[in-house]
């Protein structure tokens, strides 16, 4: 039940995006099909690429892409502060410790592609 609420949540967001995108295009004020399938086919494909890469960007983080980025840029500020307590003596404990902490994304990338899916539909009604 907690996996489709994240799926459930992110729909609603996402249209709600779309929706967004399209009131400020304008599409109440048109009345050719075609155009209103060319402001839809805009909007959902603006929400769906951000979702993938969303998506794509923690997978990528998953797999520890960015963690000696992370590492280095937390040990130069731990120099500044008054009261450092080191969490990590090595970037191999920090490396450990993150890769027990993996964050879920499949639900962003299938929401991503389900609103490409629907801005690839309504390509085919645009043109």
């Amino acid at each position: 039940m907690k996996t489709f609420q994240k799926y459930l949540i992110t729909m609603i967001a996402g249209l709600a995006a779309a929706a967004g995108i399209a009131w400020v295009k304008d599409v109440l004020a048109q009345t050719q099909l075609q155009q209103i399938c060319h402001i839809l086919c805009d909007a959902t494909f603006a929400v769906g690429t951000v979702l993938c890469c969303a998506g794509l960007l923690i997978f990528c983080g998953n797999e520890g892409t960015f963690d000696m980025l992370k590492y280095g840029v937390s040990s130069f500020l731990d120099l500044f502060r008054t009261e450092s307590k080191k969490k990590y003596d090595t970037f191999y404990d920090y490396r450990e410790s993150r890769a027990e902490k993996k964050i879920p994304f499949g639900f962003l990338l299938v929401c991503g592609l389900i609103f490409l899916a629907i801005s690839l539909i309504l390509l085919q009604f645009c043109g």
